[in-house]
């Protein structure tokens, strides 16, 4: 092949795939808008008249705007997602109110999330506490809102007086729910690990290797306020294997693929102490010690242990998503020929602002998603004041947020690893869990 064809070829590619992404960009926009305002109406009418049906509507008009976001993940870049641990905890996975401690390492670490969830049919029933700031991102953040997540201003001292009632509000849902934590409070980077290894060192905390220190205060909070509210807390660690590429969003965009490994234990909420807010604490730095080497092992074999059941992509999503480009995507082709057609001045100029302003907006959106958005832990050098109080250490300032923990006075020291037998089989394509 010549080099000019060769040239050729290569920007009919970059201009067929620039063409491709501002289809989906427009219809993911203007149809999650349309999604944002119809929950809007269907809030100020059902909400407080007749929540139950409110939320049995709001279902799917969360569906329809999410799932366009994982055909990105299954069609748009082929990705897949295995799943690994036991069998009881892989079985009933999402037939209760659960509790999940999920590391927060990557970008994409959310749509893997919705991607499980889609797969267990309650994929608008994933609650999650997300910062404040995510409240102003159009379509997703709005959705959030009436999704009834839960959103901090990551000063606990506010979060506490409001915690308890949404709480609440969550576990009524009749039908099972998922409440996402990310304890360490922020995405990992090797800036704010070292700030975390910092602050363990002058705790006498465990050090890890793959985790930010985790905050407690929350998890105490959650973990005593639901117990016999939510039956369930699963340890779920993800991991991507090692590529050229990173699993960010903008690369799932440009059609790279990826494979998210997962792995479950459940763990009866019963068995964690909620006596006193230093046993809490001390349980939840236990678990991330054993987080820290689960990653580890995977590290190094590429693989978590246990059994492991691939999880299959669904049509759905990918019908969802082609349904949204024929109803919004035919108007607005038919907008852009009047505008090549007709050289009416208001038209173009109309067309462009709108063009640009949607994409204006979906830069916005991901960028939010890469970790260099997450919050400050670990970039100022401010170390935390310490105020002995009942046998704990409240550290109001760490590296500039105001988190309020309570961790045990005493040195921790590193829990032994369980020797853990290795089931792992060949991953099998199943329909239901």
């Amino acid at each position: 092949m010549s080099p000019f064809l060769k040239l050729i070829l290569k920007v009919s590619r970059i201009v067929g795939l620039f063409m491709l992404a501002c289809h989906m960009t427009i219809v993911f926009l203007f149809s999650g808008l349309l999604l944002n305002f119809l929950q809007l109406i269907l809030y100020l009418t059902l909400y407080n008249t007749n929540r139950k049906l409110y939320r049995k509507i709001n279902y799917y008009l969360i569906y329809f705007s999410w799932t366009q976001i994982l055909a990105v993940y299954e069609w748009r870049s082929n990705s897949d997602c295995n799943l690994y641990g036991d069998e009881v905890s892989i079985r009933e996975f999402g037939k209760e109110h659960d509790i999940i401690i999920m590391n927060h390492k990557y970008d994409v670490d959310w749509v893997i999330c919705w991607f499980i969830t889609n797969h267990l049919k309650m994929l608008s029933n994933s609650k999650t506490c997300a910062k404040k700031q995510l409240r102003n991102v159009p379509v997703i953040g709005w959705g959030w809102i009436f999704a009834e997540m839960i959103f901090l201003e990551r000063n606990w001292e506010k979060d506490k007086l409001v915690m308890g009632e949404k709480l609440d509000k969550l576990t009524e849902y009749e039908d099972p729910i998922m409440l996402l934590l990310f304890c360490e409070g922020t995405r990992f980077t090797p800036e704010k690990h070292k700030a975390s290894v910092e602050f363990a060192k002058s705790r006498g905390l465990p050090i890890l290797q793959h985790h930010l220190c985790p905050r407690t205060s929350g998890f105490n909070f959650i973990a005593k306020h639901c117990k016999g509210k939510i039956p369930w807390v699963y340890n779920i660690q993800l991991g991507f294997p090692k590529t050229e590429k990173n699993p960010t969003f903008s690369n799932l965009l440009r059609g790279y693929s990826f494979t998210a490994d997962v792995f479950l234990e459940r763990i009866p909420l019963s068995e964690v102490p909620t006596d006193s807010d230093e046993a809490t604490a001390q349980w939840l730095h236990q678990l991330y010690v054993k987080k820290d080497k689960l990653m580890d092992d995977y590290f190094k074999t590429q693989k978590f242990p246990g059994m492991c059941v691939k999880v299959k992509r669904s049509y759905r999503t990918l019908i969802n998503s082609i349904v949204w480009a024929v109803v919004i995507g035919i108007p607005w082709l038919y907008a852009i020929y009047l505008v090549l057609t007709t050289g009416n001045v208001f038209l173009t100029s109309l067309v462009s602002s709108t063009f640009i302003l949607l994409f204006t907006v979906m830069f916005y959106m991901v960028k939010q998603t890469k970790a260099s958005k997450g919050s400050s832990y670990g970039t100022k050098t401010k170390m935390p004041t310490e105020t002995a109080k009942n046998g704990t250490f409240g550290h109001e300032q760490v590296n500039g947020e105001v988190v309020n923990d309570v961790i045990p006075e005493h040195k921790e020291s590193q829990a032994s690893s369980d020797n853990e037998t290795n089931l792992t089989r060949n991953c099998e394509q199943i329909n239901n869990l």
